[in-house]
């Protein structure tokens, strides 16, 4: 079963269990960088909607620019590929603004360990299961209003009255919590397994390597 790295705070916003993520295949073919940039790039991958490299691209979701530069240790509340490690950022919801039994899972431990994997290896879990291993920066949430809405953010603060999140239109919002039936944390990014082979997959990992911000 694939893991997942998701919590549900509802109902005073308590928070559920989170399960491991699953590790990514040891093994994928060569992979071909111009290839892979044309899957990032055009309609089949359309990652430059929420992401961005250099000037181009969205700045939803996180930057792409340096992901193939080496990354900082993971530590608590660290991982995923394009986020560094270590404790809650400027602007993220502070450990004393969650509940009690979240803030470990938030902020003080991993989402999910990812043991031995390598800068590739890691980049394919995060194409092909995004909820796996989830940077403390790079948290986002699905807030299902009262009224049936979906709303999906980035989210920066988490107080009594409001959720505050940079939404998908690249706007800053603050949600009354009592407009708020139930939110979830989890990435808005879909999951890339059943949507690019495995050649594609490697391709794309080949060309993300590449992305050094020079």
């Amino acid at each position: 079963m694939r893991g997942v790295a998701m919590m549900v705070l509802a109902a005073g916003f308590a928070i559920s269990p989170i399960a491991l993520a699953q590790t990514p295949p040891a093994t994928a073919p060569p992979g071909d960088a111009v290839r892979g940039k044309a899957i990032v790039e055009g309609t089949k991958g359309n990652c430059l909607s929420c992401h961005r490299i250099g000037r181009t691209g969205a700045l939803y979701g996180p930057n792409l620019t340096t992901i193939g530069l080496p990354q900082p240790p993971q530590r608590g509340g660290a991982g995923g590929r394009g986020g560094g490690g270590g404790n809650a950022p400027r602007g993220g919801a502070p450990p004393e603004a969650l509940p009690a039994e979240g803030r470990a899972n938030l902020v003080g431990s991993p989402v999910a360990s990812t043991p031995n994997l390598t800068p590739q290896q890691l980049l394919v879990q995060s194409l092909v299961d995004p909820n796996a291993v989830v940077a403390v920066q790079n948290r986002y949430v699905r807030l299902t209003m009262k009224d049936g809405k979906i709303v999906w953010g980035k989210l920066l603060n988490l107080d009594t009255f409001y959720v505050q999140i940079f939404d998908s239109t690249e706007k800053l919002a603050n949600v009354s919590r009592a407009d708020v039936r139930e939110m979830t944390m989890a990435s808005p990014m879909p999951s890339y397994r059943d949507k690019l082979t495995t050649q594609e997959l490697a391709d794309v990992v080949e060309y993300l390597m590449t992305l050094k911000g020079q």
